[in-house]
């Protein structure tokens, strides 16, 4: 299973440089992964589950962060592989996946519990760390300061109300938490 697992995924991402995800159909995949659509359906029981489990695959390594950082030099981290992710082939895919999930709810709940939820947790875990620390003041909200700076990146990449540069998430990062800063903290 280990190989045709990793030309599935190998197709389902070609594939999707082609097409957008709503245009992507398990039988293209399985045709191109030279696999029977059974064999599909028995690991992905619908096209979103299979483009979900490959950007997961694919996508999340390159969002992983060294682990001795302040939070704020880790939120500036996942701010900017997040962007740098978005603009290249996975900010479509996201897209797409969250325009399959406005008609279909248990896609954007999946995308939501598999791929944000996670990653939010985290950073939430790790601004929480910066305030136990003194590295933050201590009225800030972790969940607002994560959703205040996610939510704008989100907001660019989906609406596209602006360029999605690293110079917009570092001045983005730089003005959300600019009140959010303790005195001892380092910037």
């Amino acid at each position: 299973m280990a190989a045709s697992h990793a030309v599935i995924m190998d197709a389902v991402y070609a594939l999707l440089q082609e097409k957008s995800v709503r245009d992507l159909t398990m039988e293209a995949v399985a045709k191109r992964a030279g696999v029977g659509k059974p064999t599909l359906y028995k690991w992905w029981p619908t096209k979103a589950t299979l483009v979900l489990a490959m950007l997961c695959e694919r996508m999340a390594p390159k969002l992983e962060k060294p682990t001795v950082l302040t939070a704020e030099e880790s939120l500036r981290f996942r701010v900017r592989s997040l962007i740098d992710a978005f603009n290249g082939p996975f900010g479509k895919i996201v897209a797409g996946l969250i325009a399959e999930g406005q008609s279909e709810p248990a896609v954007l709940k999946e995308f939501f519990d598999r791929w944000v939820s996670p990653r939010r947790n985290a950073t939430i875990a790790d601004l929480q760390r910066g305030k136990d620390a003194g590295e933050l003041r201590s009225e800030t909200e972790p969940e607002l300061l994560n959703d205040a700076i996610f939510g704008a990146i989100y907001y660019r990449m989906l609406l596209r109300s602006g360029p999605l540069t690293r110079r917009f998430g570092e001045d983005l990062v730089e003005q959300v938490i600019l009140g959010h800063r303790s005195g001892n903290a380092r910037s």
